[in-house]
């Protein structure tokens, strides 16, 4: 069965190039991927005048073109209902995964698209269903915030949720570092990807950062206490470390 993954946001977010670059890299790491687009209801992706609009316009139920290239098959409702999301999966070939584009009130996964600067409410503060916040700005919450300009962080994130299986051919060689708080105070910056060709433990990686010296040293010290998940899930020292995991940096909260 195909996992299913929805974008939603406000019109003008940059859903649709962010979705065209996420494509593009779980493609070319062997993810199969099919797409499903809610449009708006006059959309029509046949040309007038030609010999398959003409037949549809004609009263076919159904028409289908098809080459040695591509097929299409384009259904007309003629007063049935509008079929749910569900339905419109059924017919989609056997797949990795669905990414939908629209449809944010149906209850499926999704990662939310906002930008401060629309001035809009998150749709996070509503529907339980969001997952991530995809962003060009850090937010506070509970929701992991990935930053709308880095693409391939927010693949390599649908994989590991998923569970999704990434081709032979494809070989990590980095793992993603976020940090917190204070953290982030004091290294004056939200992230990094750090190279890594092999797994450690996250005492060796955290100490890796400390050897840095200066404020790295300071931040990260033995003395002072820090928190850390590896992939959303608390990590002790001794967690391991694999290339391509998401690595969260943050001191306790206050009086923790």
């Amino acid at each position: 069965m195909s996992a299913v993954l929805g974008f939603a946001g406000y019109s003008g977010s940059g859903k649709t190039t962010l979705l065209e670059q996420v494509i593009g890299h779980l493609v070319a790491w062997g993810v199969r991927v099919s797409l499903i687009k809610h449009a708006h209801h006059e959309f029509d992706v046949d040309v007038p005048g030609k010999d398959s609009w003409r037949h549809r316009k004609a009263g076919a139920h159904e028409v289908m073109v098809a080459s040695d290239q591509r097929w299409a098959l384009m259904h007309e409702h003629r007063g049935a209902p509008e079929p749910a999301l569900d339905a419109l999966i059924e017919r989609l070939s056997p797949c990795d995964l669905v990414l939908v584009e629209g449809f944010k009130k149906d209850p499926i996964p999704k990662l939310e698209v906002w930008r401060r600067s629309h001035g809009a409410e998150r749709l996070s503060g509503e529907d339980p269903w969001i997952i991530g916040l995809v962003t060009d700005e850090p937010q506070e919450g509970m929701l992991p915030c990935l930053d709308i300009n880095d693409p391939e962080s927010v693949a390599r994130f649908i994989v590991r949720r998923f569970d999704l299986v990434i081709s032979s051919h494809h070989r990590e060689t980095s793992v993603r570092l976020r940090y917190f708080a204070r953290l982030r105070e004091s290294l004056q910056m939200d992230g990094e990807t750090l190279p890594l060709e092999a797994p450690v433990t996250l005492g060796e990686l955290i100490a890796r950062l400390r050897e840095r010296g200066g404020v790295w040293a300071d931040a990260l010290s033995e003395t002072r206490p820090i928190r850390a998940a590896v992939n959303q899930e608390l990590a002790s020292s001794g967690s391991p470390v694999r290339p391509g995991d998401e690595v969260a940096l943050f001191p306790p909260v206050t009086g923790g």
